[in-house]
Parts: structure tokens; sequence; C-alpha cells
């Protein structure tokens, strides 16, 4: 047997230049079988299981471990691997030849495998005697790699899979112990060393492109000739060395840092930022949280220069569309380079929330993102359908940033009464679109008033219809055409409401439909509304007829002229009987503006009462029909702000009592905290106004002070 091993060992060190014979195979397995088999006390199959281990250690030790520290470096590990491959074919050769033993005498005894004994052997004899300076060798090899030159990945691969292959198989802690622990802390301070020179010299983008490099080339290492098991880890040093440790420095680097970069809109290096710092955990000075600051911060100071760029301008008209381009540049760079990261997404909400909520002058951001609806719905035909909901999708968006959107709501109501009742509306079906969109983010209740508005037009039109059947069917001819709304109390803004002659004609309209509408029902009472109504009159002017379009009012100064050439100011006030002061507004808008309708004397733009209105013959114009500036209205600022400031009140109060009735008792802080919470969504209700509330609300019964606590508050049922 021992023959047997020696010729194959001489095969095996002559480079397996002639075949290990067949006849001699036989004898050999025959021989092993023989002594196997027989009858003690000549049964060798213990012996030649020791045997078999002490033939590998013999060898080991005279042949294959000094061949390998006889070199040093890469020719110790090419000798390595080169001994260990051919280790591997004598353990499966000599199992070939005790194979009999393996099956039969080891599963007796339960002892240790063939095959397993003889990489224990190697192991023990040949791996732990140069495993440190195999190490060293791997260690230098994949150094020099880094420091970029060439190595010899197979042999690397070759010699890291002693460790993991059949050697680690049973055992995995070997490769972790002899080899990763010591790569790990190599690779940390080969980059400790490098990142501390990058940061001295490069640029934050110049850094970033490195260390996205250098990640890369640690994977495809890995990926070359490590465990899978150590990329993750391999990566973490990396990681920390090139981008934890350095995080604060290359963010804030002067000219090329992140604030530089957001400046410049350099959304490639943002990209590779994120990408990078992504692999971090999350916290106040790593990851990405520190990013998103300088995002924040950069988007409020974008924001606040928008802001004082506005205030010092006379025309607003254009902030809420520069809003929109605002949003829109920084919502693409949350969904590009930042990957529509939750936590960008948050920033930008709370960035655009701190300039948004900012007044214009006197002017609140709610009013001019209303005027801006007005307007977009007013053109809106002009556009393409896409276009349009994509514009109302981003005003919605902006609207989500309002703390006062219950004034944005108000102003908004009005506008859209304004708009359905001088038919200025472009489009119904913008109009509902952008309701929904309201109401997906607030709510029915928010949206309610003006769903109503919608409705009471389109109710009108068929009552319009029926109107005209009616008066065909009763033979009745008003000499006009006669158009009625009917709006639905509570739903439409507060319209004032004048007590004015009208004239016969009008009074005949007034007096039909009147009894047209009371043939139909009898619950409900109506009540004229002359401010918002329009007329279309015809001016016989001595140059040629031309087609008015007035209001109400301006039509009932007008007509006046039908029984005679001149008024005072007086005179017309008595007979319309509008108040002096809405008169005045009136005839300016006659015969001191654009259209001179009736000729002032005295000249001079202050009306006195005993100013004389002559009716212009002369008066011409290019068009056929001319549209008069119509609507003449109180401050609407102010009495918005009013109507708001009274609905909070109302809003206040509900949320008070729903919370003490569901909690009966409560401390006055806890009260206003979950009241605030409560309202949050529409308004940010001041503290003041909730205590007033309460103790609005105590006065009527409706709460009452704990006797022994005066900041505790009872329900009253």
């Amino acid at each position: 047997m021992q023959e047997g091993f020696d010729k194959f060992i001489e095969i095996m060190e002559g480079g397996f230049r002639e075949p290990f014979a067949l006849s001699l195979h036989s004898e050999l397995y025959t021989n092993c079988y023989a002594m196997c088999t027989q009858k003690a006390p000549n049964n060798y199959a213990d012996q030649l299981y020791q045997k078999y281990g002490m033939i590998y250690e013999t060898y080991l030790h005279a042949t294959v471990l000094p061949a390998i520290k006889s070199k040093k470096g890469e020719a110790m590990l090419h000798e390595f691997a080169k001994r260990w491959k051919n280790h591997k074919l004598l353990v499966r050769q000599m199992w070939k030849l005790f194979v009999y033993l393996d099956r039969f005498y080891i599963k007796r005894i339960s002892g240790l495998p063939l095959k397993a004994v003889g990489v224990q052997k190697f192991e023990q004899v040949v791996f732990n005697a140069v495993k440190e300076d195999v190490r060293a060798g791997i260690l230098g090899m994949i150094e020099k790699e880094r420091e970029g030159e060439d190595v010899d990945r197979e042999l690397l691969k070759s010699v890291v899979n002693v460790k993991l292959g059949d050697i680690g198989a049973a055992r995995f802690n070997v490769y972790n112990k002899e080899l990763e622990q010591n790569l790990l802390a190599t690779t940390s301070e080969f980059y400790a060393r490098e990142s501390a020179q990058w940061i001295a010299t490069d640029s934050c983008p110049e850094y970033m492109k490195k260390a996205e490099n250098r990640l890369q080339q640690e994977v495809e290492r890995v990926h070359a000739y490590l465990h899978s098991v150590s990329e993750e880890k391999l990566l973490k040093e990396c990681e920390n060395q090139l981008l934890a440790v350095h995080q604060t420095a290359l963010l804030d680097k002067e000219e090329t840092g992140c604030r530089a970069l957001l400046r410049e809109g350099k959304t490639e290096d943002l990209a590779r930022m994120y990408k990078l710092f992504t692999r971090l955990p999350n916290s106040p000075d790593c990851g990405l949280q520190p990013i998103s600051q300088i995002v924040r911060e950069h988007i409020v100071d974008v924001g606040m220069s928008l802001v004082r760029k506005q205030e010092g301008e006379k025309d607003h008209s254009n902030y809420a569309q520069q809003l929109i381009e605002l949003h829109d540049q920084y919502l693409a760079l949350v969904n590009g380079p930042f990957g529509n990261n939750t936590l960008f997404q948050k920033v930008l909400k709370e960035a655009f929330e701190v300039f948004v909520n900012k007044d214009i002058g006197s002017t609140t951001t709610a009013e001019l993102l209303s005027s801006f609806c007005d307007n977009i719905m007013k053109t809106g035909g002009d556009k393409i359908e896409g276009e349009i909901d994509s514009i109302l999708d981003k005003i919605v968006m902006l609207f989500s940033y309002l703390s006062d959107k219950d004034m944005f709501a108000e102003y908004y109501r009005k506008q859209l009464a304004k708009r359905l009742l001088l038919n200025r509306s472009a489009s119904d079906d913008d109009e509902r679109s952008l309701i929904t969109k309201l109401k997906y983010r607030c709510g029915a209740q928010f949206t309610s008033k003006l769903e109503g508005m919608l409705t009471d037009m389109n109710v009108s039109k068929d009552g319009q219809n029926n109107f005209t059947q009616w008066m065909k069917n009763n033979d009745i001819n008003l000499g006009m055409e006669c158009s009625v709304t009917v709006l639905t109390t509570g739903f439409w803004p507060t319209y004032k409401v004048d007590e004015v002659n009208l004239p016969n004609e009008l009074v005949k309209c007034v007096d039909k439909f009147t009894q047209f509408y009371e043939s139909r029902t009898s619950h409900r009472k109506l009540k004229w509304i002359h401010t918002l109504g329009t007329c279309v009159v015809l001016g016989r002017f001595d140059p040629k007829p031309i087609d008015l379009v007035i209001s109400t009012y301006q039509a009932c100064i007008l007509m006046l002229y039908n029984q005679q050439e001149e008024y005072t100011t007086q005179e017309i006030a008595n007979a319309t009987k509008l108040p002096m002061e809405e008169l005045k507004k009136y005839l300016q808008t006659l015969a001191l503006s654009k259209y001179q309708i009736l000729t002032k004397t005295p000249k001079g733009k202050e009306i006195a009462d005993s100013d004389v209105f002559t009716f212009n013959r002369k008066f011409t114009d290019r068009q056929r029909k001319i549209k008069m500036s119509l609507l003449v209205t109180k401050d609407e600022k102010l009495s918005t702000k009013q109507t708001v400031d009274e609905d909070r009140k109302h809003a206040v109060e509900a949320s008070i009592v729903r919370v003490m009735k569901a909690r009966k008792t409560m401390a006055h802080q806890q009260l206003v905290m979950e009241v605030s919470q409560q309202l949050m969504k529409l308004f940010k209700p001041d503290p003041k106004v909730i205590k007033n509330r309460i103790e609005s609300l105590i006065s009527r019964e409706y709460l009452e002070r704990d006797k022994d606590n005066n900041g505790v508050y009872k329900y009253l049922a």
C-alpha cells in the first residue's frame, strides 16, 4: 500500500507525465479489500485507517511544507495554490484505493471520512504553519490592486478558496478569522489614508466620483475572488471612511458643496450624492438627513428671496405662476436626483409652507392664488385639455401648503360666483375638476358651498327653460329677453340688497318671474339682488346705434334718459332711490370712464349733488357692442376677512363642543391643543380666539368651570 502511495506521489511531483497504472490500482484496491474483510486477528482495517493519516503527515512535512516555505510573496502563493490543488487530487486518488474502508469500517466506528482526514492533515501540517504568510500575501496583493497595479486575480481566487473551500466548508469561521477580519482592518486603514488626501484637495463632485468608483471596485473585487459574505462588511468599512467620516466637510465645501450644487442645478452630482449617502444610516449628522436639511434651507432661501422681490413690485399677478415654476423645479429635483425619497418630499413641503404663508405686502398668498385660479378659469378654454388639468394639480399642490385654507376658499367662492353669474367661466368641466381636487384634499364639507353654486346654475338653466315655456303657454310678451338665476342662500356670498326703483320694463320682468316661481313652489321666498344683474340695452347715438352691456343699476340710470335729456345728480338719486355714494360711483363709470355715455357739467372728477349729466348723443365707438365696467363693490379684501373671521369663530366653537361632548371634562391646555389639531386642516387657530370662544360658550352655558380647578372645564349636556 505504501508503494502505491509513493508511486502516485512520484507521478504527481513529475507533473502527471505518466498515468497511474490500472493494474496497480486494482492490486491495491484488492489488497485493501482483503485486509478489511478477514476475520480477527487477521483484520487490518484499524491499522490501515491509522496508517492512512500518517502517510499524509509524512508527505506534507517532508515535501509540501518545505516547498511552500522556500518561497516568498506572490511566488509563495502560487506554490501554496499548486500544492493545495495537488493535495486534492492525492486525496481523491487515495480515497478510490481505500474506498472499502470508507464505506464499512468508518461507518461502524463513526470515524472521520477518508477525504476529511486528507483535508484535516493539510490544515494541521501546512495551513496552520503558513496561514499568516498566506494572509499577508493576499492582503499585499489586494493593496497593490487598490493602488492601481495589475494582479493575478485567478491566483487570489484559488488561494482564498483554500480558506473557504474544503478547509473552511465545515467551519466557516476559518475564512472569517484567518482573512476577513484582517481584510476589513486593512481596508479601513487604506481608505482612511486615501480619503484624507482627497478631502484636502478635491472638489465635492470629484471626491464623490472617486468614492463611487472605489465602492464599485470593492464590489467587483468581492465578486472576483472574495466570498459574497464579505461584500456588505467590506462596503460598510469603505462607506464609513469615504463617506461618514467626511460627510460634514464634503457637504459644506464652500464653492462645490451641496449648497453650491443646488444653486447651480447640478442634478447629476446631486443624484450621485443621494446615491452615495443613501448607503449610510440616517441620523442628524449622517446619511440623507444632513443633505435634506441643506435642501430645505436652500428652498426656503430661494422662496424668501422671491417673496422679497414681490414685495418690491406693484403687480403681484405673476406671483402664483412663479411659485408653481419654483415648485416644479424642486419637485423635479425630489423626483429625479433624490429618488422621490419621502424624507425629501417632507422637506419640500416644510420649506414651501414657510414662504407660501408669508404675506406679500398687505396681500395674502391665499388671495393671490385664488386670483390666479380666477384668471385660469376665465381663459382656460384656450389651453389644451391635459395642460389645464396639470395646472390645476399644481394649484392644488400649492393650496395644500397654505395654513389659511379657509381664506382661499372664501376668495375663491366670491370669484367663482362672479364667473358663474357674469358667464365668464371658460369651462364648467374645469370648474368641477378643480372643486373635485380640492374636495379630495380637504373633504366634502370644504367644497359643499362651491358644489352647491354649480348645482344652482344647472337648476337655473332648467328653470329658465320652464319660464320661457310658461310665458309662451300664457301668451305673455315682455318685450325683451329676460333671464333669471335663482341662487340658494348659504351657498353664495352675501350680497347687499338695495331698494332701487326699477324701470317699468324691468318691473314687469320681476313681477312675471315672481308669479311663475310662486306657482311652482310655496316653500321658498325670492329676494332680488340687482347688484349682480346684467342688462344689454341699445343706445341710439347719432353716429350709429351701439349695444351696451351694463349692470342693472347702470341700466336704471340710463333708462331715465328715455324721458328727458339731462338730470342733476340729486334728481337721478330721487328717481332711482340709489344711495348717493353708490350712485356717484356708477355715474363715474358712465360719464368719467373710457366710454362716456353721459357728459358731466361742470367738468371734473368729483361729482356734486348739483352736477348735471346729459345724454351724449355724439358718442361712438368702433365696436357694435361694448362691455362696460359692471360691478362696483365694496372692498372685497376687508369683507372676505370679516366673513372668514366670523366663520372661524363658529368653527372653533363647533370644535370645542365636539371635543367636550366626547371627553365631558378637560383641562384648558389639553382642550386648546386638541381643538387646534382638529382645525389645522383648514386654518391655524389663534389660542386667544379659542380662549374667547370658550368664555363665550361658558356664558351661554354650554360649558362650565370646575368648582375646584378654574383651569378645568365640564361639558353641560
